[in-house]
């Protein structure tokens, strides 16, 4: 095999190109947008509504809300109304440290599936069900087009869920040396370079799992050899030439020729 083959491409298959990196960073950030748009505009729509509870409008007309608001007109509507805005801006909370990542703990352990082992595809559930319950009622400009925003961009994480599934937190990693190698030429030319150099230092970092056994005989030649080394193999059958410089260069030792030197008679 010709040492051009053995030169790895650019990237492997398993990191992501630049536009996908690119394009998952940028979903995240509208993400995060709408859902703080929706905090907004339900703090907003409930504080009106708590207003309209306690001035209550004096008309006789027969309604189902209470006027100026989205509060129903029946036992305990205005609990679970205020009880539904207060769920909601508590679930914005959360998706928004979701999309941070951040405290890491406490998505690995207690809420897995918004944590970084599982993709996309929750978190634009839970987007597109907020945004269904917000549009469910009557609500404002500002509400209406801050839940329409959250519904598209949920529709988009379910896709990019359904494509990528579990790497797709993995493919926008920011902090990530793989995603951002990918960027430039320039970066994949030196994630390349990299990637020689750490597979060289691979087999290096192995060395100490392998037993070695002391021998304290002085006639042994061989103080450290594996114990696995069978008798007659001390030298894996590589030699002294190419092949067993080749083999003690890929577990990180250098054989170096002895400089020459005359006997001491000869002096």
């Amino acid at each position: 095999m010709s040492p051009a083959a053995n030169i790895k491409p650019f990237l492997p298959s398993s990191r992501p190109s630049g536009p996908v990196f690119i394009a998952l960073n940028v979903l995240r950030a509208l993400s995060m947008i709408a859902l703080i748009l929706v905090f907004a505009s339900n703090t907003a729509t409930m504080v009106s509504d708590i207003k309209a509870i306690k001035n209550p409008a004096t008309d006789d007309d027969d309604c189902d809300y209470i006027e100026y608001s989205s509060v129903p007109d029946q036992i305990g509507g205005a609990f679970w109304s205020i009880l539904n805005r207060i769920f909601i801006l508590f679930e914005c909370i959360l998706l928004v440290m979701s999309e941070i990542g951040w405290p890491r703990r406490l998505f690995e352990y207690y809420i897995p599936s918004l944590g970084p082992a599982y993709g996309l595809g929750c978190l634009g559930v839970f987007q597109a069900l907020i945004g269904a319950q917000v549009l469910s009622h009557y609500c404002d400009l500002f509400p209406q087009v801050s839940s329409w925003i959250l519904f598209i961009v949920g529709c988009l994480n379910i896709l990019a869920g359904i494509f990528l599934r579990e790497k797709a937190k993995e493919k926008r990693l920011i902090f990530s040396w793989e995603n951002v190698s990918s960027l430039t030429p320039q970066t994949r030319m030196a994630a390349t370079a990299w990637d020689m150099v750490s597979e060289k230092r691979k087999p290096s970092a192995k060395d100490p799992e392998t037993n070695l056994s002391r021998h304290n005989t002085t006639a042994s030649d061989t103080p450290l050899v594996p114990d696995r080394t069978t008798p007659g193999a001390k030298f894996g059958g590589f030699g002294f030439g190419k092949q067993g410089e080749k083999a003690a260069a890929e577990r990180g030792w250098k054989i170096s020729r002895p400089t020459d030197a005359l006997p001491r008679y000869a002096i």
